[in-house]
């Protein structure tokens, strides 16, 4: 899992992100781009996959309620095509929570 060291991320927020999660029965959260990189810049936005459950209330609620002024762009695995983009997420992504 991404710890808030390599990832820029204060471990408040990842452990928001994990509850809220969990709240809204998503099954899987990946953590993509530049912060999964470790290249990110301190301002960068931090880029989320989801997958299962009501990813559109997870999403508002992690947009609204985390304890960061950061943007986060958030998609929804099960609607990305096949191709580079869900490749990429896929080859770089690191799973910030699974649902056990």
């Amino acid at each position: 899992m991404a710890d808030a060291e390599h990832t820029g991320i204060k471990q408040v927020v990842l452990d928001e992100i994990r509850e809220l999660a969990r709240r809204y029965g998503v099954k899987r959260v990946v953590l993509f781009g530049s912060r999964a990189r470790g290249d990110y810049w301190r301002a960068s936005d931090i880029d989320l996959a989801a997958e299962g459950g009501k990813i559109s209330g997870f999403a508002l609620d992690v947009q609204d309620t985390t304890s960061t002024l950061l943007e986060f762009d958030i998609v929804d695995l099960s609607e990305l095509p096949e191709g580079e983009f869900l490749d990429t997420i896929r080859r770089e992504g690191v799973v910030i929570y699974e649902e056990v």
